[in-house]
């Protein structure tokens, strides 16, 4: 399910499965950046909105070849994730 969701907010048509693989990665290696920067699992195991916004400008930031937006992401990131650690 979060690996449709993203992929989807990404803007990629479920036909389109090139950067399936490349997907699947970049979620697992965010859920591990987030945990390690505070995130509380709990939020992560119930798929909350702001995880999976988060997931998705990660997702984002590294997927393609296109690399001049990967900054701005990137920030939004790390700012949506900042808001996370707060959460109980």
């Amino acid at each position: 399910k979060m690996f449709t969701v993203v992929k989807r907010r990404c803007g990629i048509a479920p036909e389109i499965t090139v950067y399936d693989d490349d997907i699947r990665l970049y979620i697992e290696d965010c859920k591990e950046d987030m945990l390690a920067s505070g995130v509380p699992k709990q939020v992560l195991d119930r798929n909350e909105a702001g995880a999976v916004t988060a997931m998705t400008l990660y997702v984002k930031a590294h997927l393609g070849d296109d690399r001049t937006d990967t900054d701005k992401y990137m920030d939004l990131y790390r700012k949506k994730v900042f808001r996370l650690t707060l959460e109980e």
